[in-house]
């Protein structure tokens, strides 16, 4: 009786112990199944994940400046940056010695387009996007930068003294090493017609997303620019998202006029389309007399 009862109790130890041991393995593989696929998961969205430059659409209305930053990770420098643009100009005596020479030839054709977002050289936001032929080099310091287009805001971007301008154009220029450069041309209205802007405005597309390849029809770049060409500069950001900073700034101090018919031709299309000033923080800005040229 004492030697069954004791087998009892072993064999039932020996299941127990049995039990326990299965159950383990059973937990041990359910969490290496879900380690697994956390894994697979992983990797899949890290392969799957679609590459974009602009996650998320922007605006200067809905999703408009003032979301930019916290719209997607992408455009974090939007609203955590210390070098953003546009900025307000104020007079300076401030001067660097900097050079800045301007070697532009004329386009015997060119593309104009009115597009929500440019996928090119920069994403432009909502604009009216001129791209001209190659072979426009502007040169700052030691560094020498291509011509890739041009586009336009109204009201400006950058004021003057606290003041917008009618219009803005910005000449973007790219170096070899990727770095950006953007030469600002402000716009205030006058009573003579500006003969320059006559191919621009009259191959200007009616509607959006509309783009024209204009042939034959020369376009003299250097003509778009005043005859002073002192101009202030600082180290900025793109306007648009996602920000990006470290681009060298121009803005020209003297500038071009439109009538009112020619600028409205502009705004009419694109309506208002600039980002407002950024904090300046500790940057400076300085006021060159340039001694290049605008001839190539």
């Amino acid at each position: 009786m004492r030697t069954t009862k004791t087998t009892f109790i072993a064999k039932f130890f020996l299941l127990s112990i049995i039990i326990m041991l299965i159950s383990c393995e059973k937990k041990a593989k359910e969490q290496n199944d879900t380690t697994d696929e956390t894994a697979m998961d992983s990797t899949s969205q890290v392969a799957v994940a679609p590459k974009s430059a602009r996650p998320v659409e922007w605006g200067y209305e809905e999703n408009g400046p003032d979301k930019w930053g916290s719209l997607s990770p992408v455009y974090a420098t939007c609203g955590s940056g210390h070098s953003q643009s546009p900025i307000d100009i104020q007079k300076t005596k401030l001067k660097t010695g900097a050079n800045l020479n301007f070697a532009y030839v004329p386009s015997e054709s060119f593309t104009i387009a009115h597009n929500n977002n440019m996928d090119n050289i920069v994403d432009n936001g909502h604009t009216i996007q001129v791209t001209v032929e190659g072979g426009s080099v502007f040169t700052f310091g030691q560094k020498a930068y291509n011509l890739k287009q041009f586009h336009f805001h109204t009201p400006s971007e950058h004021t003057i003294d606290g003041k917008h301008l009618p219009m803005e154009m910005h000449m973007v220029h790219q170096s070899e090493d990727g770095s950006l450069a953007v030469v600002s041309i402000l716009v205030k209205e006058g009573k003579a017609k500006n003969k320059n802007f006559e191919n621009i405005i009259t191959n200007l597309p009616s509607s959006k997303g509309e783009s024209k390849d204009v042939k034959n029809s020369k376009i003299d770049l250097t003509t778009h620019f005043p005859k002073n060409i002192s101009a202030y500069h600082y180290i900025g950001s793109l306007t648009t998202p996602p920000c990006t900073e470290d681009v060298q700034w121009v803005i020209m101090e003297d500038m071009i006029s439109l009538t009112a018919e020619e600028i409205k031709a502009f705004s009419s299309r694109i309506g208002k389309n600039n980002r407002p000033v950024q904090k300046l923080y500790d940057r400076k800005v300085a006021l060159d007399n340039f001694s290049g040229t605008t001839k190539g």
